[in-house]
Parts: structure tokens; sequence; C-alpha cells
């Protein structure tokens, strides 16, 4: 999909805003983690619609010294914008990538002694020179509670050795947590977790000549159980400004367009499809081109949401359509070119990517990750 650059619509992502939010997390790791605990930044689906490559970029410059990503395309174009930091897939590639997911210098995580097998042989046919230059590594996740992905004890611990044998360093071992964002109702699923990752850890570090980083704690297992974040805490939704108010750090982006049309209705009635609402004659609608099509999602409507014009609250008025959105303005002031601003701060009064999630009974990472690459992202900071 294009992006629409002639339309007033886009995504203002403040790099400032990155920056401070990752020197702060890290700041709270090195404190009540330890010194040495190191910062990976989750830049998946495009650094959560924020643009991988620039938030990368801005990561990097404050601290962080791996990238996660969830997919091998994922990796390949972040890896094709920036050169020296760690890039590991948070999954297990298809055995026909494995020679570009090596000649990318992506480490990828590894599921199955079928993977490993097809690793080796691509290992095992580089020259002395392209196996130094590329330095072929993986990381191993353990099932220990989310019941999605992972692999057991007996598997872990025998991918750890056979990547031994074929001198493929195991340079991660992690898992995920399934309730850490529960506080203290999710604190026995935590310390189950918690238990069984280290045990399986153990084991394959005695298989092993060197220590792999232990991983396991997302923003909220920080937050929540700081005592969780072993080598190093994988920092995703909390880069990007939500999940983690406690240290105060703040949404790195803005959804803004502009008001369209304004126009009086000439007669009582509805507006947009299906006439959900309606209003009195003479009520001011005005038009803003965003939609479903952008990501704005449909069932805003039903769900009460409101957008910043001057610094003012608006209902909106009918439902998402797939490129326009209406409210009713009650101000008089409000003209044709005002900014609206859907997602972010105006004056005094702000929408955050919360409000939108409670009012679709879903979360942030969803509005974030479902704005459209119709929409372009510009940069600030």
């Amino acid at each position: 999909m294009i992006p629409s650059l002639h339309r007033p619509t886009y995504v203002e992502v403040d790099l400032a805003a990155v920056r401070d939010n990752v020197a702060r997390v890290h700041a709270f790791a090195r404190a009540n983690v330890g010194s040495s605990v190191k910062l990976g930044a989750v830049v998946k689906a495009d650094a959560y619609g924020h643009g991988a490559i620039r938030i990368a970029e801005a990561a990097s410059a404050a601290g962080a010294e791996v990238f996660f990503v969830a997919t091998f395309d994922e990796a390949m174009a972040l890896r094709e914008g920036i050169d020296e930091p760690a890039i590991v897939m948070l999954s297990e590639p298809d055995p026909s990538m494995l020679g570009e997911v090596i000649r990318y210098r992506i480490t990828p995580t590894v599921h199955t002694m079928t993977t490993l097998r097809c690793m080796i042989d691509v290992v095992d046919s580089l020259s002395g020179r392209d196996r130094s230059l590329y330095h072929p590594s993986l990381q191993l996740e353990i099932e220990t509670g989310l019941r999605r992905m992972g692999s057991d004890a007996s598997a872990a611990v025998a991918l750890a050795r056979g990547a031994r044998s074929a001198r493929i360093d195991v340079a991660g071992v992690y898992s995920h947590f399934a309730r850490a964002d529960e506080g203290e109702e999710g604190r026995d699923s935590v310390m189950t977790q918690v238990r069984c990752l280290n045990d399986v850890y153990r084991q394959i570090v005695d298989q092993l000549d060197a220590r792999p980083l232990l991983h396991v704690a997302n923003t909220a297992g920080l937050v929540n159980y700081p005592q969780t974040g072993f080598d190093l805490v994988r920092l995703g939704i909390g880069m990007y400004g939500y999940g983690a108010p406690e240290l105060c750090v703040r949404p790195a982006l803005r959804l803004v367009s502009r008001v369209a049309r304004i126009h009086e209705l000439p007669g009582a009635g509805g507006v947009s499809y299906g006439h959900r609402q309606l209003f009195p004659e003479g009520t001011s609608i005005a038009t803003i081109p965003i939609g479903y099509a952008d990501g704005y999602r449909r069932g805003l409507f039903e769900g009460g949401a409101e957008v910043l014009i001057r610094g003012q609250r608006h209902r909106l008025a009918g439902v998402v359509a797939m490129d326009y959105v209406m409210v009713a303005v009650g101000d008089p002031t409000v003209e044709v070119g005002d900014e609206v601003v859907l997602i972010g701060d105006q004056g005094s009064e702000s929408i955050g990517a919360d409000e939108l999630a409670s009012r679709l009974s879903t979360i942030s990472y969803e509005i974030l990750t479902g704005i459209s690459v119709r929409v372009p992202r510009n940069y600030r900071g």
C-alpha cells in the first residue's frame, strides 16, 4: 500500500521521546536489576507502527544493544537500515531461509532439531572467512507457561548440545511471560515461569562453553517484577510511551489530520452510513480525511470516541467510513484546515492509544500497530 503523501493525514513520531523513554527504563533496570543489565528494543510490527529503522536508531543512541523482531522480512529490512547492533528473530525461520538469515547477520530462534540440522549444514558450507564475518548464532526459546511456542527442557538441552558441537553460539535463552501485566494477580504465574526458566537455563549452561544471555522481562515484567530482569530486558510498549506510568514514559506518536469540510445540516437527520445518530437542523459537521483504511477503527463511533480540534474534544457524529470521519462541532471558530488530533496532545487535552483501546475493548498495542502504512510517518526530535 502506498503512503498517502498528498493527504493531510499523518503520524508524527517524537524521537526525543523514544530516546528519553529508553533512557528512563534502562536507568530503572540498572538501579533495580544490576548495573550490567542490557536493554533490548522490540521493534517488530514496524516498531509498533512507529517505523522500525528510525526507532532503532533512536533506541540505539539511548543505549539499546539488541533489537528484536518477529519475522525474517522485518529482520532483513532492519538490517538494511542499521549495520552493527544484534538483530534477533523471536521466531524460527523457514529452513530454506537460513542461508539468508546468516548472511544478514541475524540471530534466529531455533525450536526444533530439524531446523538446527539445516542451520548446521549452512554453516558447514561457509568458508572460514565467511564464518568469521557472519558469526552464526541462535537463541533458544523455552516454553514456561505461555503455551504458544518454545522448547521443553529436554529439547532445549539437546539443541544446546547440538549447537555447541557445530560451533554455533547460543547467544541467548529466553521465554515470554503470560501474566506479568496483572501485577499481584499474576505473581504466582510469573514466579512459576521464572523457576521453570531458571531450571532449564542451568541445564543448558552445563552443555556450553559460554553463558548465554538470559531474558524474559518485558516492560510489565521489569516494572512489576524487577528481579526477573536477569541479563537483558526486552523493552516493547514502554519504549513507545505506554505500559510504564511509574517510569514517566511519554507517548511518542501523534495521529493527526485536518478539517477538510464544514457544513451545516439543512434539516434534522444523521450523517455517515446508517444515520446512527440524529442531529437537529443547523448542526455544524466537520469532515476529516481519515478512516478505517488508515487504521482508525470503525467501532470507535459506537465506543464514543472523540477527536481534538482547537484543544477541545468533539465526539464522532457517525460511523467511521473507509476514508472519512465526521464530528459535530459546536465551536463556530472551527475552520477548514484546522488541525485534528486523533491520538496525542493538543493544547491541554490529550487522547492516548490507551483511551481508544478502552473504547474498543482492546489494548494500546493493537491501536498503534493497526495504523495503516498508507499514513505517512513524519519524525521530529
